[in-house]
Parts: C-alpha cells; sequence; structure tokens
C-alpha cells in the first residue's frame, strides 16, 4: 500500500540522517514522525520510526548511567549559536549574563567566583542565543576543558573593566588566547 508522504517528511529524513549526536537525533526523529501522515499505508514505517525512537532513547540513558564521568565543563550547544563570556577576573562576565538572560550565576565583589561555566538563553528577536559565563582568564590556572568550551562557541565576547586599564587587560586576554594556540578570526 502506498505511503504518501509530505515533502516535509523527506526534509525531516534529512535532518535525521545528517544528526550527529543522540539528542539531535531524538529531536530529529520526532519531527519526521510528527510529518508521517496516519493511515493504513503508514502504519509499518510509524512503528518503525517509534522503535528507532525508543531505542535511541534507551541508548542515551545508557550512557548517563554508565560510570563514565562527564565533565562540569561539558555543555550541551543549544539555540542558534554559542557565544561564550571571557575575561579577566572581576570585570563583570556574570553581571552582563544575569542582565541579558534568566540565568543566576554568582556574583560578588570578590574575584574567581565563577568557578564552572554558567549557560543562559538569550532572546534576539525570535532566535536564541546561548550565552556562557566562563570562569576568568588565569595565567597562573585553567582547566583544560575550559578551551573546549572556547573551541564549541562561535562567537568570543571579551569583557574588560573600564574603570581599570581596559588596553592592558585586552592585550593580556588575547595574548593568553595567542598562547594556547587557538586560532581567534578577527
Amino acid at each position: 500500500m502506498p505511503t504518501n508522504l509530505p515533502p516535509e517528511y523527506f526534509a525531516a529524513d534529512r535532518k535525521f540522517r545528517e544528526a550527529e549526536s543522540t539528542s539531535s537525533k531524538i529531536s530529529a526523529l520526532e519531527e519526521l514522525i510528527a510529518t508521517v501522515p496516519k493511515h493504513k499505508g503508514t502504519d509499518k514505517l510509524r512503528a518503525e520510526l517509534r522503535r528507532k525512537l525508543s531505542k535511541l532513547r534507551v541508548d542515551k540513558q545508557k550512557k548517563k548511567s554508565t560510570g563514565k564521568h562527564e565533565s562540569e565543563y561539558h555543555i550541551e550547544k543549544e539555540g542558534a549559536g554559542r557565544v561564550s563570556i571571557i575575561g579577566s577576573p572581576n570585570v563583570g562576565k556574570s553581571s552582563l549574563l544575569k542582565a541579558l538572560t534568566h540565568a543566576e550565576p554568582k556574583i560578588s565583589e570578590s574575584p574567581f567566583t565563577t568557578w564552572l561555566p554558567v549557560p543562559g538563553m538569550m532572546m534576539i528577536k525570535d532566535i536564541q542565543l546561548q550565552l556562557i559565563d566562563t570562569p576568568p582568564l588565569n595565567k597562573e590556572y585553567i582547566e583544560p576543558e575550559y578551551f573546549d568550551i572556547i573551541k564549541s562557541s562561535d562567537l568570543l565576547l571579551l569583557v574588560v573593566d573600564l574603570q581599570a586599564t581596559p588596553f592592558k587587560q585586552l592585550e593580556e586576554a588575547l595574548q593568553f588566547l595567542k598562547n594556547t594556540k587557538l586560532h581567534l578570526l578577527k
């Protein structure tokens, strides 16, 4: 019996096949199932897609429950883009994140309040951007996973304190990033 699938099905199927992470495959498969019309000709197809979805969810749950430790620096990428807020200690990175999103980072007068990255979502018209407040750039010690966040970002927002020495802070931050062999586009 013919299935008479709409064009949206084929677009969603392509999205599912191109998905790399388990969570993106699950969301693409849910979208794919939603595009399949409900009639006698699609019963087997719908059952097969639901079976795939169930298997993906079980696999994802198994990954979470295994002893594999996931870094505290790992943050799933969400929205249309990722912006990492970087800079020296006490320049207002957390305050900026709080002002632009509904996130609740710890804010205090003392430096090094932020030890782990804090994500937040910002809406610009109909587009969601993921902002991440990162720990301060520090020459003495920085977690190796810190650079994974920077590498996975679409944009780096370098924050400086205008009441201190902004040009010196900017030069130090750029030199720090250059010393880590990260290739930044200007």
